[in-house]
């Protein structure tokens, strides 16, 4: 699901209505608006949790890796995107003595369909309901829109998001992460955010082509996942990863041309098994050209 999170920047905060509820907010002004002009984004993602209250709970747990504020808290506001519904492409009910005990949805053909083989050849007692075409969601989802973080669940708002800011460092990048599709965001450009984008030390692969690859330099060494292939295959990255701009001796952010270029590259997902990533540990020269 793609979101975006808002949350306000105590420097322009005069009336402090930060960390306030909407009944607070009555007492220090002479309603219950929210002025978006208070808030800084802090996070332009996709992420797997499909309900307000899956998302309050990741955002003060495990958070993202790149987002840039603090746990999510009340007055805090999150914006959910148009779009966003994945459409499932299969259903599979399993049974006990009759008794339904799983139902599961697939968005990706692959899954359901290996899913289905590892049913039958355990001879377990299921049904599978092809969807393709149907245009079922994978998961009930809150319509589009922007939810205030209340001192008691989400509270839909109207809120124009042309007037909250964002920092002016960001550089624009394609974020990869594995098993995932990947998707166009912004990063802080420092040391410490491109660290926390791929979850350790960086280590930096030239594209050759003015743009290059970020990722973790000990994600094969630290049991991460594969996540895609380069250099027409003979090379695996573990873990996520970004693709920025070259400009020499530090990044930028990508033009509209590279963009599609890298979300084009990466669309597919891959699956990568640890034996094969195991196996492409250690040194190795990729050629650049």
């Amino acid at each position: 699901m793609r979101l975006k999170i808002y949350q306000i920047n105590s420097e322009r905060d005069k009336d402090r209505v930060k960390f306030q509820s909407l009944d607070s907010l009555k007492k220090l002004q002479p309603d219950e608006t929210i002025d978006p002009s208070l808030y800084d984004e802090v996070l332009d993602a996709e992420i797997d949790e499909t309900g307000l209250e899956g998302i309050f709970g990741r955002f003060n747990s495990e958070g993202h890796p790149l987002f840039r504020g603090h746990s999510l808290s009340v007055s805090d506001v999150v914006v959910i995107e148009q779009g966003n519904s994945r459409t499932a492409v299969g259903e599979i009910t399993v049974r006990e003595g009759g008794v339904i005990t799983q139902t599961q949805r697939f968005a990706e053909l692959a899954d359901y369909n290996a899913r289905i083989a590892e049913l039958t050849e355990s001879g377990e007692d299921f049904e599978a309901r092809d969807m393709a075409g149907l245009c079922i969601p994978m998961k009930n989802m809150p319509k589009p829109g922007a939810y205030f973080c209340d001192s008691i669940g989400f509270k839909r708002i109207d809120f124009d998001e042309a007037l909250a800011q964002k920092p002016d460092n960001l550089m624009r990048i394609v974020y990869v992460e594995p098993h995932r599709a990947p998707f166009v965001s912004e990063i802080e450009h420092s040391l410490k955010a491109e660290q926390r984008a791929v979850k350790g030390l960086i280590e930096v692969i030239d594209n050759g082509d003015g743009t290059c690859i970020v990722s973790n330099d000990e994600a094969k060494l630290i049991g991460m996942d594969g996540n895609r292939r380069i250099w027409d295959g003979s090379g695996i990255i573990a873990g996520p990863f970004f693709v920025c701009g070259d400009a020499g001796e530090e990044f930028r952010g990508l033009t509209d041309e590279e963009v599609t270029r890298y979300m084009d590259r990466f669309a597919e997902v891959e699956n990568i098994s640890p034996e094969e990533v195991e196996a492409d540990t250690g040194f190795i020269i990729y050629p650049i050209n």
